[in-house]
């Protein structure tokens, strides 16, 4: 019985030791084994630092059309989103009285040519001329002011945004708000509010870039106005960013990202954030060996670093997988 005891216990212990051993082996395989990671190429570029903020982008030409006298709306020459040049016709009102006006203009102008010539032979006084004269101006200017107001046209470059009156509705010059509305987008400023720890920094003329939210595409901008005074009640101060808007990409009381650069450095070299390693190194690869690095660092942002000395431009260098990486360890390169 002891025999038999003593042979199990034996078959167990040895089954351990096998165990145990082919644990380390396997442990010591994997060791010894290429380390997978990601590179990128350490580029030559500009790189800036930048504060951000959440800005709000306005138009300083939105404009509400609203004609000097009321009529029937007759017809819209453009609709709610149509693209229009300075002088396009809008929209017609009703036209009688117009037409009125055109008539007794009419008369007026040829009365006041004929004592043209009467005035030239001294067939009439002075008194009498002066009398005509003024009846065929005033008849002129309200001929003109009719005609500006039914025939309504855009006053600059812009889209419509708004019609406030459907054809066949009277407008009313005196209730009404507007009978159309248009802005022009070419040119548009963003507005920031920027804390006075940060004032300091900031300054006119000052490049800035923009970002729609969701979206990839940056605006380039140029800040045209820096308040003088702290807001009252937040203490921020408010800032005016200029930005060409020639696709007319940002719109009207949009939300935007922006970022003030507050410094910029020329064709550098630049890699990821994630690629430096305690502010220290960075690991490239020769024959697939991992080889330390160390770095001096300039400028960063959110993303990229700038790297003054230690490597060169177009070496790849470890983003993804430099964690715990040693010198000399074997790596493979992932897609």
């Amino acid at each position: 019985m002891l025999k038999k005891v003593t042979i199990t216990t034996l078959l167990l212990m040895l089954l351990i030791v096998g165990c145990g051993k082919s644990v380390d082996t396997e442990e010591k395989l994997e060791f010894q084994g290429a380390r997978e990671v990601k590179v990128e190429s350490a580029d030559l570029t500009d790189i800036s630092s930048y504060i951000e903020y959440s800005g709000k982008v306005l138009t300083d030409q939105a404009i509400n059309i609203k004609p000097a006298m009321g009529g029937k709306v007759m017809e819209y020459k453009v609709l709610e989103g149509s693209v229009v040049n300075k002088g396009d016709l809008l929209v017609v009102l009703d036209d009688t009285q117009l037409k009125q006006a055109q008539i007794q203009y009419e008369i007026m102008e040829k009365n006041y040519n004929r004592m043209q010539e009467l005035s030239k032979t001294g067939a009439i006084d002075d008194a009498t001329f002066d009398e005509v004269e003024a009846g065929y101006k005033v008849a002129k200017s309200g001929y003109e002011f009719m005609l500006k107001n039914t025939y309504v046209r855009a006053p600059i470059n812009g889209i419509i945004t708004m019609r406030y009156r459907k054809e066949g509705e009277h407008f009313d010059a005196m209730m009404d708000p507007l009978l159309l509305r248009m802005v022009n987008l070419e040119k548009v400023k963003a507005t920031i509010q920027v804390s006075d720890a940060d004032i300091k920094s900031i300054e006119k003329g000052q490049e800035v870039l923009l970002m729609i939210n969701n979206s990839d595409v940056e605006f380039t901008g140029e800040i045209s106005f820096v308040s003088p005074e702290a807001d009252i009640m937040a203490g921020t101060f408010a800032v005016e960013i200029m930005v060409n808007n020639q696709e007319n990409l940002l719109h009207n009381n949009q939300f935007v990202k922006v970022k003030v650069l507050t410094k910029t450095s020329k064709k550098t070299i630049v890699v990821p954030q994630h690629a430096v390693i305690n502010d220290k190194y960075v690991f490239i690869l020769e024959n697939n060996i991992a080889v330390k690095k160390f770095v001096t660092l300039g400028l960063e942002n959110e993303y990229e670093i700038e790297i003054i000395d230690g490597i060169e431009a177009g070496v790849e260098v470890v983003t993804v997988g430099n964690a715990g990486l040693s010198e000399n360890d074997k790596v493979k390169i992932r897609d």
